[in-house]
């Protein structure tokens, strides 16, 4: 798995659109990636492939509970 995976390619993994995926990234809803506000107001996004399988599968949930 590659470390950095598009909004597109991201939400089509979750089935659901760019743009909510982007609002929640912004609202820092997601535990896989962040939005940064650059100057000017464009929005830039990370997203973390490997971070979003393991959000996916619910692997991130035992990891973090210590399950």
């Amino acid at each position: 798995m590659r470390g950095r995976i598009s909004v597109d390619e991201a939400a089509r993994r979750m089935g659901v659109t760019p743009q909510f995926l982007r609002l929640g990234l912004r609202a820092g809803k997601f535990p896989f990636g962040t939005a940064v506000q650059m100057p000017g107001g464009r929005w830039s996004y990370y997203i973390n492939a490997t971070r979003l399988e393991r959000y996916l599968a619910g692997t991130d949930m035992r990891e973090a509970t210590g399950s």
